[in-house]
């Protein structure tokens, strides 16, 4: 093989060095690489077993054996008259499989989700209306609980008052008011968790059907992906 470049490094040497001193020194490390690969070639051809592989930088490397640190890279087997009778490559891994799993998982789970909501719904309009109906009992049950907070709150306003009254005439605040007034607090503090938690749904569900109504719009707008 070392023979086969010969005849093209003397002209091109040659011609370089004519040049200017970059090129000549181009020329001599592609030179030293070819010369290189050479003789890796006649290595692994001498001992009948020629290998062909390439490292972490992309070059190009022949051989009776692969490194241990390349084992797991694409090769080639070559026989002596240059042909590649066998091409290796890289066995996936453990987590490459598991990972390819779950892509393609994904994948068939979107490909679901799409078909029932291009079967849901024939226009976007549809998708505002589904909306308002899905946070339609949230709503009901917010202003429900809104209100009995607005009743809670005057109750303690109101025994809060009566237990002002006791205390600028000096006098003990009954313990059935005090306790009273606790329980008010009590019922508001757990009114507002509630309410809190039924704005949370709301906010969920209108970020639910907002995604859906963008991903309505791009599967329309594609060739293809609308259902019969």
């Amino acid at each position: 093989m070392a023979r086969l470049f010969e005849p093209l490094q003397k002209p091109i040497l040659s011609a370089s060095a004519a040049t200017n001193p970059l090129a000549t020194s181009v020329m001599w490390t592609l030179g030293l690489c070819l010369m290189l690969c050479s003789i890796q070639y006649a290595q692994a051809e001498s001992s009948g077993r020629i290998l062909k592989w390439k490292d972490e930088k992309g070059v190009t490397h022949y051989g009776d054996s692969i490194p241990t640190q390349y084992i797991n890279r694409e090769s080639s087997l070559i026989n002596r008259q240059g042909i590649t009778v066998k091409h290796n490559k890289p066995a996936a891994t453990q987590d490459n499989t598991v990972e390819l799993a779950k892509i393609e998982y994904a994948k068939s789970e979107q490909a679901k989700k799409d078909k029932a909501l291009l079967g849901a719904f024939t226009n976007v309009n549809e998708i505002d209306l589904a909306l308002e109906r899905n946070i339609q009992l949230d709503k009901i049950a917010l202003e429900n609980l809104q209100q009995e907070k607005a009743n809670h709150q005057k109750n303690l306003i109101a025994k809060e008052t009566m237990a002002a009254s006791f205390e600028k005439r000096k006098k003990v605040t009954p313990k059935e008011l005090k306790a009273d007034i606790a329980n008010e607090q009590e019922q508001i503090a757990s009114l507002d968790e509630k309410i809190a938690a039924r704005n949370t749904a709301i906010s969920a569900t209108r970020k639910r059907f907002d995604e859906d109504k963008k991903r309505y719009l791009l599967l329309k707008s594609q060739p293809g992906k609308e259902t019969p």
